[in-house]
């Protein structure tokens, strides 16, 4: 990983990042609320020796200094402890005073430096002098001789008393939020990356060419206002339009001797975008002044009609059935686009689109129409797509940004090439636009599948529909005269 993809997974990842220190902040405040503030003492003692010459006094010092060690270390013993915790009266064992008290040597002198931690001020102070006297009490009782009026060879004397300190010791605010805050910012960022580093879900060019073999044919933006207008009819619609005019360009140049094209458009799995994307893409084909007709071949969840504004009760069955002629159950949209939906739900779609009856329909409206889209189920949960690849000069997979993953994807084509059939090429839908300078992306859009929510027709065609009767279906649209 170079700093460039670094950098790219910072920018993002950036929410991450600072959820993370936001939440880093918020532990680290309230672990400053939850700890009490401890305050310090200290007084030192001066241990000594009394001598009468030169080399006495070198000697002595000498021995004062082995022994100001060996008296910081019994400083601490249980039994002083205890006796300082008796003559203040607190309830404390030996082991919790030990641990608010330290006892250290001054190098390269004879001082004896206690320093203790409290609750407050005070008891900080009243230990360091208890302490302080325990601790002169104890060189006097292990330094006198018994039965001897000998003097003590080591003394201790406070050298300074202790001291009253108002200000607390810790917690560092400081330090703490320092501390919390850029652990919490390394976290965040350790966190992105290893985020990213083990994300299999399709997000890059090189992701979809890994997968299928086939190099991007377009990359479609999230674009929020889709839900409202799900339909790029706008010739002048910014990205939105010029994604699918460059998605129509490298389809014709994906079968160039074919006169006539016939394609399917799916998915992996549902919510991929690829009813919205079938839609939009026989649209800007219509533009181009080719005759094209979108057929519905969802029967388990047609969805077509719905954003087109036209009517879905007679359709393909009809014709199947014998209810209704192509002509009359074939609608024609204000775009220019023939719509043929699925009609009434039958209750085997397989075995439906798995008969001579359909295969001769997709023959003859091979025959009728310049290209043919057919709006098909998601390639792994159902066989229906399979079925229909027989008859379809190709494919258009879709794959949706930071959902689909990159086995489903490997999944969908093996299913294609298992059945003979031709991947065109893959569309990832729903990029983020932030996502597309970070991976080089182009133009375009899509929209979920529509197991969910379908988005509405707008107005414009709703009006046309309803202004439309006649035919087979009341309301269901202008009827294509061949």
């Amino acid at each position: 990983m170079d700093l460039r993809q670094f950098l790219g997974i910072i920018r993002a990842r950036w929410k991450f990042v600072v959820v993370t220190i936001g939440v880093g902040a918020l532990l680290t405040t309230g672990l400053l609320l939850k700890t009490s503030p401890s305050y310090a003492s200290t007084t030192t003692l001066f241990i000594s020796t009394p001598a009468t010459g030169a080399a006495d006094t070198y000697s002595g010092t000498l021995t004062a200094g082995q022994r100001a060690q060996s008296y910081a270390n019994l400083a601490t013993d249980s039994e002083v402890l205890q006796r300082v915790a008796d003559r203040l009266d607190i309830k404390m064992s030996t082991g919790e005073l030990r641990g608010k008290i330290s006892t250290s040597v001054v190098t390269g002198t004879l001082l004896l430096k206690i320093d203790t931690k409290a609750s407050s001020p005070e008891l900080a102070q009243q230990i360091a002098s208890v302490e302080a006297d325990e601790i002169i009490r104890l060189v006097k009782n292990l330094e006198t001789p018994s039965d001897t009026e000998i003097p003590a060879p080591i003394i201790a004397r406070v050298a300074g008393k202790a001291s009253l300190n108002k200000n607390a010791v810790a917690p560092n605010i400081y330090l703490y939020l320092g501390v919390g805050l850029m652990l919490s910012f390394l976290i965040g960022i350790a966190g992105a990356v290893l985020r990213d580093l083990l994300d299999t879900t399709v997000k890059t060019g090189d992701d979809v060419e890994t997968m299928t073999g086939n190099a991007l044919m377009a990359t479609l933006p999230y674009d929020a206002q889709v839900k409202k207008q799900p339909l790029s009819i706008e010739e002048g619609n910014g990205s939105l339009g010029e994604a699918f005019r460059v998605l129509r360009t490298n389809l014709q140049f994906a079968n160039l001797d074919a006169t006539r094209q016939m394609i399917v458009v799916t998915s992996a799995v549902p919510d991929e975008g690829k009813t919205f994307v079938a839609t939009n893409l026989a649209i800007s084909i219509a533009k181009s002044g080719r005759s094209v007709l979108l057929l519905d071949a969802d029967m388990r969840n047609p969805n077509v009609a719905d954003i087109l504004g036209l009517e879905n009760s007679v359709g393909a069955i009809s014709v199947l059935l014998g209810r209704a002629t192509l002509e009359q159950a074939t609608q024609e949209h204000v775009s220019g686009v023939s719509f043929l939906g699925t009609g009434p739900r039958p209750p085997n779609p397989s075995e439906v689109l798995d008969t001579q009856a359909m295969r001769d329909l997709m023959s003859t409206l091979r025959a009728s129409y310049d290209v043919v889209i057919v709006d098909a189920p998601p390639m792994l949960p159902v066989a229906d797509t399979a079925i229909l690849m027989t008859e379809v000069d190709g494919a258009l997979l879709l794959a949706r940004f930071g959902s689909t993953t990159r086995e489903q994807l490997r999944q969908a084509v093996n299913r294609i090439e298992t059945v003979g059939g031709r991947l065109f090429g893959t569309v990832l839908n729903r990029t983020p636009r932030k996502a597309l300078g970070r991976y080089g992306y182009g133009y375009g859009y899509g929209y979920g599948y529509g197991y969910g929510e379908v988005p509405t027709a707008p107005k414009s065609v709703e009006s046309d529909r309803k202004a439309s009767s006649g035919g087979v279906m009341s309301g269901a649209g202008r009827r294509v005269r061949r």
